[in-house]
């Protein structure tokens, strides 16, 4: 929260998805003062906790962009249908309260300063379709990044770098010294290579994913390598949110890169709807399971959704490969079936896993190396906030040349 005396703006407004949900730190009547609300981008720990602020009689005004306002609209219905308040009968919120979100969403440009209560500019965070860094014009510059990754991708365009701002607030999910990330070309490599062998064995693969952002990455790259003739040619089943992401990603391909533009208007090639891709043809899923395929389906973390269908058909058989492409929280079970556990439960019956179990890295995120190059691209910098991390490297490797500060949860400071 950035506040100077009446005037208040609140970065992002999630939640935190793990074995339990956890909220903000932030009471009933500190929200409903609550004036205005960026929202960097549409992921849950970005914007899961508006339908709440909604709940408790606030209204605040919502700046983001388009994708973000349309991904978020899944998303939000999505957690609402599946949320029940931890040791309560009744759900935290309604549908009235996403709806409320939605109607007072304001749409936003990259690159166009606005007013919310300071004077505010968006600009590419590179991380997912329309996610944003937030740049406050005043103090020397405020500059909060949200979610950024630097590096091009098959749908986005790396990071703006041309920001200036004296104060930077940074992600550092990747913030511990070996966190570092491999090309995307090493990447998928080796999870072509993982494909192939299953295919040529008779089995399928699942990949669970997440359904913004890492599902549209990894079907455009599986497709590319099916067209180019590298990966065995098979059906490539969506199941899932994933479909519905996937249509707004479409619908959004003005925020994409050029070469996603220049495919859909001047070879009419729409790379979100390949004929590789497919979709269940029934809730039975019979035609997904007939033949060896690949299978990309939510969750990413297996907390729920489709994969844990795939799993209790599936994992049990050896022939089976289960390739894991993201951020598995820790206590999750995909975060314990890739430390090795080999059991289950689905459901109200448990099931032993037998099949291969592979992580490929793949993020949207910036690596240890990325975030310390673009803290040292951002002009005139002089202090950062760490945040949005669990290690604190980052903070060794840039206290040499910035003041820099890891924050602890309710502490305030002072920006001058």
């Amino acid at each position: 929260m950035l506040e100077e005396g009446r005037r208040n703006l609140m970065f992002d407004c999630g939640i935190k998805l793990g074995e339990t949900t956890e909220y903000p730190l932030i009471h009933d009547d500190e929200l409903r003062n609550v004036r205005n609300i960026t929202i960097s981008h549409a992921h849950l720990d970005h914007s899961g906790y508006l339908p709440h602020v909604y709940s408790k009689g606030a209204s605040p005004n919502i700046f983001l962009t388009k994708p973000t306002r349309d991904l978020m609209g899944v998303l939000l219905s999505d957690y609402q249908r599946i949320h029940v308040g931890e040791g309560r009968r009744r759900k935290m919120f309604s549908m009235k309260d996403v709806d409320g979100v939605m109607k007072d969403a304001r749409i936003i440009e990259y690159n166009e300063p606005f007013t919310s209560d300071f004077k505010v500019s968006f600009h590419s965070a590179g991380h997912i379709l329309g996610s944003a860094l937030t740049r406050i014009h005043e103090n020397g510059g405020i500059l909060f990044t949200g979610d950024i990754c630097t590096r091009k991708t098959r749908v986005l365009d790396p990071a703006t770098r041309t920001v200036m701002a004296e104060t930077l607030i940074m992600e550092s999910t990747y913030g511990g010294k070996d966190d570092l990330i491999p090309s995307y070309k090493e990447s998928y490599q080796k999870m072509i290579k993982i494909i192939n062998q299953t295919l040529d064995r008779g089995g399928h693969v699942i990949i669970p994913s997440f359904a913004v952002g890492r599902a549209q990455e990894v079907l455009l790259a599986l497709d590319d390598h099916m067209r180019s003739g590298a990966l065995a040619p098979t059906k490539i089943f969506i199941d899932g949110m994933i479909g519905k992401a996937m249509k707004i990603y479409r619908h959004n391909a003005y925020y994409a890169n050029d070469d996603i533009k220049k495919r859909i208007l001047m070879s009419e090639d729409d790379p979100f709807n390949s004929p590789n891709f497919h979709h269940p043809r029934s809730k039975e899923r019979d035609d997904v399971l007939k033949e060896p395929s690949i299978i990309v389906t939510t969750s990413g973390m297996l907390t729920g959704g489709p994969v844990l269908f795939y799993l209790d058909k599936l994992g049990s058989d050896p022939r089976n490969t289960i390739i894991f492409v993201g951020y598995q929280a820790e206590g999750t079970p995909g975060s314990k079936i890739i430390a090795g556990e080999k059991r289950l439960k689905v459901r109200d019956r448990e099931i032993k896993l037998g099949a291969r179990v592979e992580s490929v890295k793949l993020s949207a995120h910036a690596d240890f190396n990325d975030l310390v190059q673009f803290a040292r691209s951002v002009k005139n910098l002089k202090r950062i906030f760490l945040m949005h991390g669990e290690k604190t490297d980052l903070y060794s490797a840039l206290e040499r040349d910035y003041e820099v500060v890891v924050p602890r949860n309710l502490e305030t400071y002072s920006i001058r």
